[in-house]
């Protein structure tokens, strides 16, 4: 049992209030949707360095790349990394909507494949390809 005393500036006692500490009920809710973001977001990382170290390695995939001659084969690359990003989120969320996952897993998978895109998105990297 716990009171807290309430006093005016003049210091007299208005109010004593008896309580009893709470236990705090905390239910843990699925984290399967923020962790398929997680991952399909790092999919979408991996296959714009995909497609960048591709476009460098073969003339035919360069110029399949080029959407818009204005951006050249940079929209190919972004369009089909953000449309492969958006197949991979509806694909995973319905799945791991409901379950609860290992986030330590998901975050190492995700940054495991961040590295992947961001290594083939380095010249030094995808001009080991180039023809």
């Amino acid at each position: 049992m716990a009171t807290i005393t309430v006093k005016q500036r003049d210091g007299k006692v208005v109010e004593d209030i008896a309580w009893e500490p709470q236990e705090l009920e905390i239910v843990e809710k699925p984290n399967g949707a923020a962790a398929a973001a997680f991952i399909a977001a790092g999919i979408g990382v991996a296959a714009l360095g995909f497609f960048t170290t591709v476009s460098e390695a073969s003339a035919r995939m360069h110029d399949f790349l080029n959407f818009q001659n204005r951006v050249g084969p940079l929209s190919g690359k972004t369009t089909l990394a953000g449309v492969i990003w958006l197949v991979a989120w509806a694909l995973l969320a319905p799945t791991m909507w409901k379950r609860n996952v290992s986030m330590n897993a998901v975050l190492l998978v995700t940054a495991v494949l961040l590295v992947i895109g961001a290594v083939g998105t380095f010249p030094k990297f995808f001009e080991l390809f180039a023809e």
